[in-house]
């Protein structure tokens, strides 16, 4: 098994980037609800190496306010931790065999009911880790410093730790991977694509190194060669939801609607899609397309339930109303 992505908006980086909303299903956290504390809610989702889900998983969420929460993932690796307060928090999943993974999530506070979202895709721990098998020791520590200023947000920091472990073992595919990572965070396109292809040119077989490129190749607006690489990754991972979702858009704006069409519907069945809202979004936008108008204001209303606090709410709201007027 190779390691998923180590930047955890692999596929929420896309979404965020067009809708700035990213909605995870319900989870199993109220059994450890905190109790008076407000009305926001923390929801996940937690992924294996290998792209499924993780269930039973131990969540550990600590807030600068609110007493220390542990709950487990469900059957289809999804928490959640409601009635909490404002404040920051930390989200914490730590596990045997795999690295430590944290993220904060701030709450501002004194609005209306909502959830904070947080993704995470779990990296094997470097003993366990076949990519690392024939990686000399002084540039596997060196690599790990990396990952964890990466995983602090330091990624010129962890670009510079990457560096000096390539520089230690030159064909040490992983570094140059978690450098194209960094990049991407950093928006750094054109870095990111040559980290990855260097990659891939190691080890050929480099699943998520082909979904980085294609990921910032979607970045770039060039949907053809974005929506190749979704492809491609799709060969190894057909259950990969995300990759279905990311190829569908890119054939959107090269205006095959038939094919997109096609990938948006396979995203949101295949197991884990059923949250992907965006999607529901652009089917809205293909069946108006159509002159389907029936079935473009289902998709469309689908979108806002799942993510009724969308920027774009109002404008899909007015164009529900013209959908429906014929």
């Amino acid at each position: 098994m190779e390691r998923k992505l180590l930047f955890r908006f692999s596929f929420a980086a896309i979404v965020v980037l067009l809708t700035s909303a990213f909605v995870v299903g319900q989870g199993i956290g109220d059994r450890n609800r905190p109790q008076g504390l407000g009305s926001y809610r923390i929801t996940g989702k937690i992924y294996l190496p290998d792209g499924r889900p993780a269930p039973n998983i131990p969540v550990n969420v600590v807030g600068t306010e609110t007493p220390s929460s542990t709950i487990r993932t469900n059957d289809e690796g999804e928490f959640e931790v409601s009635g909490l307060g404002g404040g920051n928090y930390t989200v914490s999943v730590h596990t045997a065999g795999f690295r430590n993974e944290n993220e904060l999530v701030h709450i501002e506070g004194g609005g209306p009911d909502q959830r904070f979202s947080v993704v995470f895709h779990l990296k094997l721990a470097t003993e366990a880790n076949p990519i690392l098998k024939d990686v000399p020791k002084n540039a596997v520590t060196q690599y790990e410093k990396g990952l964890e200023k990466a995983t602090k947000d330091d990624m010129k920091g962890a670009i510079g730790d990457f560096d000096a472990a390539i520089a230690m073992y030159p064909n040490f595919a992983a570094a140059y991977y978690e450098k194209g990572a960094a990049k991407l965070k950093l928006n750094d396109l054109d870095g990111a694509l040559e980290s990855f292809v260097k990659a891939i040119s190691i080890k050929p077989d480099y699943t998520d190194a082909k979904y980085g490129y294609g990921l910032a190749e979607f970045q770039k607006k060039n949907y053809e060669i974005a929506a190749a690489a979704f492809n491609d990754v799709l060969q190894e991972r057909k259950e990969m939801a995300e990759a279905h979702l990311n190829l569908g858009i890119s054939l959107f704006y090269l205006k095959n609607v038939n094919a997109s069409e096609t990938e948006l519907k396979t995203a949101v069945a295949t197991k884990g899609g059923e949250k992907l809202a965006i999607a529901h979004l652009y089917l809205g936008q293909i069946y108006s397309q159509k002159k389907q108008n029936a079935d473009a204001v289902k998709e469309l209303e689908t979108y806002l339930e799942m993510v009724p606090k969308a920027p774009n709410a109002d404008r899909i709201k007015q164009a529900i109303e013209q959908l429906k007027k014929g």
